[in-house]
């Protein structure tokens, strides 16, 4: 034989010897079975002398939501008191200490001066008897409950509520 035949020949017997061997079955390799599926999750018993925390859908159902209208005006009901500010027109201007008393500079109306802890609102008109502790700076059922000069603070009350004006 040829030199050249034998190069054909070799890939011609190595298809051969593959179409032979291709009716037999390679052999197979063992596979490890299939672990079992995991049991299905359910709510774990609670422990004896333990309480169960609520669920996250029972803590969000118990917390209300706002307002419907959080833009709405509020609604003023007569169980809630109204909160007191100032008197309409009265102007806190500043606190100073003269002779060691505490005194608010204030304008209301057309009147400027200083007020005093213990003043009430109204004007004397009689002459006669002269109340150094009315003052034409407040309106009548006013008065001045403490004047805090360090922190710049004027507190009046108007019955028993109060309300504390800050510079």
């Amino acid at each position: 034989m040829k030199p050249a035949t034998l190069k054909f020949l070799g890939p011609a017997i190595a298809a051969a010897l593959l179409v032979a061997c291709a009716g037999e079955k390679p052999p197979q390799a063992t596979q490890p079975p299939a672990p079992p599926a995991p049991a299905p999750v359910g709510a774990p018993a609670p422990l004896a002398g333990l309480t169960p925390l609520p669920s996250s859908n029972q803590v969000v159902a118990s917390v209300s939501s706002g307002r419907v209208d959080p833009f709405a005006p509020l609604q003023i009901s007569a169980s809630r008191p109204v909160l007191l500010s100032l008197p309409p027109g009265l102007i806190f201007n500043g606190v100073i200490r003269s002779g060691g008393t505490p005194e608010a500079l204030v304008q209301f109306g057309a009147e400027s001066g200083t007020l005093r802890v213990g003043q009430r609102g109204g004007s004397t008109t009689d002459y006669r008897t002269t109340d150094y502790r009315t003052t034409p700076l407040l309106p009548a059922g006013w008065s001045v409950a403490s004047i805090d000069v360090q922190k710049g603070r004027l507190t009046l009350r108007q019955g028993k509520q109060a309300v504390t004006a800050e510079l």
